[in-house]
């Protein structure tokens, strides 16, 4: 009796300290979160439900209670053995990747282990056969004879692999004593009857010191772990500030460049400005004097054969004018940007400024300009609407024939004024029509009398409309005339009666 009380004494015991080991390692999961922790309170879990059986079994005087315990000691057995499986494949860091074979063991051991409890649940439930059931129990007992066995060789074949399983196999060798131990005292039991009381204490004694060391590994190992983390995390930075530096040095490099080639540029850019200037005063001036001098000369003089070479030499003199002019509102808007200035333009003045600058240029072919002035007022930059028109109003006069009209228009709506200029002469066909309509390349033209037209005044006139917020469009036809068409939106409209 005193030994069946000093037995039942130390089962108690080491239950109470495996619940303790148990409830520190679930702890530590639920705080570190780390699959290690939980597989190993999993492996104590099961130790410290099987030996509470134990206690069941020995203190409790209900048969009913006693068989139910009996039957429950496979699946205890199973989940110590399922956690040990699991706790040594991921310490030692076994995968399909990196040990492909040995994961395949570990999964075969692992739907055995499964399999094992379901099988003897549902035979001590519904089929209740007596042979099958101890089938299973043996097979339990080599299982989980089997596991250790494998887990040691794991153990020793990867024992180079990292630093820490060397140490697992020292950790490792209580449990392992204690699994024979056990295993050879439960068969005794079983089929010799034999009192294995002292080889389950000593079973006991191995199991409490392999959970000392291995809750020393767990922590060394998951310090371990985090080391190594930190380490890629630092080494992840220090790579990254790398790339960062170099990615910023070559901003820098590419900063300066561009800092140096807009310096460039600017040089350039005032240097084309200087050209311009150059053009203006150095080459539209004399010209301007060399056309007054030829009309001069073409005053004085009776009709005869040099009255007439003076008259296309006029010509020529306008038509350079006119490129000159052309070219200069070009370079005004390509090179130096401009600024808008938008103000309250008076249309009616605008117009017939136009008409007074074009006025002999009109007489020499006797066309008349008619202002057509439904709308009196736009607010637009005044200067930009003096090109555009300028540069419509030279076209119509250069493709019109003697004897016919140009008309310049306005008209409005409650949001709209349309300003048109309108001429009845040659007309555009479609290529020449895609040069203001797409910015296409100048090209050289000839009006009725021979005058050179490039197409460089519609692309300026169709930026400078763009630039106003407005648009332009084209209506014309071959031999039946030209119709400009300038939109802009406006809120400061007035009708008036037309003039003409």
């Amino acid at each position: 009796m005193e030994i069946i009380d000093f037995r039942y004494l130390t089962t108690i015991v080491f239950t109470s300290i495996f619940g303790v080991f148990g409830i520190y390692h679930l702890l530590s999961f639920l705080v570190l979160r780390h699959k290690i922790t939980l597989y190993y309170f999993i492996l104590i879990f099961g130790l410290t439900l099987h030996w509470s059986l134990s206690l069941v079994i020995k203190g409790s005087h209900n048969d009913q209670i006693i068989f139910i315990s009996n039957k429950a000691t496979l699946t205890t057995a199973m989940i110590s053995t399922f956690g040990l499986l699991m706790f040594t494949k991921s310490y030692l860091n076994i995968s399909r990747n990196s040990h492909k074979t040995l994961a395949r063991i570990y999964k075969f051991f692992v739907i055995i282990i499964v399999c094992l409890p379901v099988l003897h649940i549902l035979n001590n439930i519904i089929t209740k056969i007596e042979w099958l059931n101890s089938s299973l129990v043996m097979l339990a007992a080599i299982t989980a004879l089997s596991t250790a066995l494998f887990s040691l060789f794991s153990g020793i074949w990867l024992y180079n692999a990292e630093k820490f399983n060397k140490y697992y196999l020292y950790s490792y060798t209580p449990y392992l004593l204690a699994s024979i131990l056990y295993v050879v005292a439960w068969f005794s039991q079983k089929f010799y009857n034999v009192d294995v009381g002292i080889v389950v204490l000593l079973t006991s004694i191995l199991v409490t010191f392999q959970l000392i060391l291995f809750s020393i590994l767990v922590g060394y190992k998951y310090k371990s772990i985090e080391d190594n983390t930190i380490k890629i995390q630092v080494e992840a930075n220090n790579k990254l500030t790398t790339e960062v530096e170099k990615k910023t040095k070559h901003l820098q490099i590419a900063k300066q460049d561009l800092e140096y080639k807009n310096e460039e540029l600017e040089k350039v850019n005032k240097l084309k400005n200087k050209l311009f200037s150059l053009l203006t005063h150095d080459v539209r001036g004399p010209l301007n004097n060399v056309g007054a001098i030829v009309e001069m000369i073409e005053s004085q003089l009776e009709e005869s054969e040099l009255k007439e070479i003076t008259k296309k030499l006029k010509n020529e003199v306008t038509d350079r004018i006119s490129m000159v002019n052309v070219l200069l509102d070009w370079s005004y808007n390509q090179l130096e940007g401009v600024t808008l200035d938008k103000k309250l333009c008076d249309l009616e003045i605008l117009f017939t400024s136009i008409k007074k600058e074009f006025k002999r240029m009109a007489d020499d072919k006797g066309i008349d300009i008619e202002l057509a002035i439904s709308c009196r007022e736009l607010l637009i930059d005044e200067n930009m609407l003096k090109v555009i028109l300028r540069n419509l109003t030279s076209n119509a006069i250069k493709f019109s024939k003697k004897g016919q009209k140009i008309i310049l228009s306005s008209k409005c709506t409650s949001d709209i004024v349309e300003i048109g200029v309108k001429d009845f002469g040659l007309g555009m066909n479609n290529d020449w029509q895609n040069i203001s309509e797409n910015n296409s390349g100048p090209t050289v033209r000839e009006g009725t009398i021979g005058e050179k037209g490039t197409g460089f005044g519609l692309m300026i006139a169709k930026d400078f409309v763009k630039m106003n917020g407005g648009t332009i469009s084209c209506k014309s036809e071959i031999n039946k005339g030209t119709e400009f068409i300038l939109s802009f939106k406006t809120a400061t409209n007035e009708q008036i009666a037309p003039q003409i």
